[in-house]
């Protein structure tokens, strides 16, 4: 089944179980800006002058996770705390995130998305596993300002995805049930964090593709933002 179809089947889906989502939760690098993949040359470059090479299942484990999750990971790598501060100079450099030029990490639908958003009534909130500083950051890049109604930022939680805590408070802050939100993510952990949440959810592929245990966790699947719309249409 390709992703088109899957859309297709999400929306019959949809009509059966009569869904009433008031809230969307976004996840943010990798699902609204393009940063996935300058982050992980970051980790590559910065892994190979300490001299070895990242396991191949590396990005499927840190993507969308933070916290002791991440911690206990790295911890089990050869090096890899060491890299992990390293890392968090330069993957969380604020000036240089904030120093791009305008719309050029917006993930297609972006802005199309929160104008459609904001004028069919739903609250949006920004639930990332980065800080919220960085959060802000990225949104400044953006050249029409996007309106929203919550950031919860990694630093804002005591436990990091596929703990669904950073969820459950977007939902309290939105005054929100958690069965009305629906989840945008491009990774496993938040896939996760979302289901144990009790929330709705659609993946969104990035550069994380699903294995079979995320297929399983998948509700939803979209090829972009933009078809998050005809998704909530019906």
């Amino acid at each position: 089944m390709n992703n088109k179809q899957r859309v297709y089947r999400c929306f019959d889906i949809l009509g059966e179980c009569m869904l009433d989502i008031k809230a969307v939760l976004f996840d943010c690098d990798g699902l609204m800006f393009e940063t996935e993949l300058i982050s992980q040359q970051i980790w590559k470059d910065e892994a190979m002058k300490l001299g070895f090479t990242l396991p191949e299942d590396f990005f499927i484990n840190i993507t969308g996770s933070g916290g002791e999750v991440l911690n206990r990971y790295l911890s089990s790598i050869p090096n890899g705390m060491h890299l992990f501060e390293v890392m968090k100079k330069k993957r969380f450099d604020i000036s240089f995130w904030s120093s791009i030029q305008k719309d050029c990490l917006n993930k297609k639908g972006l802005i199309t998305l929160f104008q459609w958003l904001k004028q069919n009534g739903y609250r949006i909130g920004i639930c990332s596993s980065s800080h919220r500083t960085y959060v802000e950051a990225l949104l400044s890049t953006v050249s029409t300002p996007l309106e929203y109604d919550a950031i919860v930022g990694g630093d804002m939680v005591t436990y990091a995805k596929p703990d669904p805590e950073i969820f459950l408070v977007g939902a309290k802050i939105l005054s929100v049930q958690p069965s009305e939100c629906l989840v945008l993510e491009d990774s496993k952990q938040g896939i996760i964090a979302a289901r144990r949440a009790g929330m709705h959810s659609c993946f969104i592929e990035d550069t994380i593709q699903p294995d079979q245990s995320m297929k399983e966790m998948i509700e939803y699947q979209a090829e972009n933002l933009e078809e998050v719309i005809q998704l909530l249409r019906q």
